[in-house]
């Protein structure tokens, strides 16, 4: 009889989950963290938001338990808010660090489920050490709570790529 090594992956999150992450002392580099805890206000039912200094494998169990994931970070080159799909990388590397492609992977091969994913990208413009967002990235950081909403009540999939303003 054959044996498989994967993990049975638990009942699926009707709606998903949200992973803001940042460095919450680096002004700006927080825009993740920031626009997923306002996600988390909105009490959607059925959401799990979670919030990370960086991305770890140990996120993978979640991730396999969701419809669809999206990930919330900062950039300091990107001036607009921005969406794009992710496919989970076709090789993964050994580090205690992660990016969303890795974790989408790690989730495949370990649980037997990616589910489909997504980057909202949110200008950073100052990552200098502070406890507080810039103006500009305050406004993009609302803005992209509301776009990762849009996405989680299947207003956008299937997802193109696109950036979008934060005004």
């Amino acid at each position: 009889m054959g044996h498989s090594s994967r993990r049975r992956c638990p009942a699926i999150a009707p709606y998903g989950l949200v992973i803001g992450y940042g460095n919450p002392v680096r002004g700006d580099d927080y825009a993740g963290q920031a626009a997923a805890e306002r996600i988390r206000q909105w009490r959607v039912a059925g959401l799990q938001v979670v919030t990370k200094t960086q991305l770890t494998p140990e996120l993978a169990p979640l991730i396999a338990r969701s419809r669809r994931v999206i990930f919330l970070d900062a950039a300091i080159d990107r001036t607009h808010v921005e969406v794009r799909c992710i496919e989970p990388a076709r090789q993964l590397t050994s580090s205690h660090q992660s990016d969303p492609a890795a974790l989408l992977a790690l989730a495949r091969l370990i649980y037997g489920h990616a589910p489909r994913a997504i980057l909202v990208t949110i200008p950073a413009y100052d990552t200098s050490l502070s406890l507080t967002l810039s103006p500009a990235t305050e406004r993009a950081v609302a803005y992209a709570a509301r776009v990762a909403r849009a996405y989680l009540i299947r207003r956008y999939w299937p997802l193109r790529t696109q950036a979008v303003g934060a005004s």
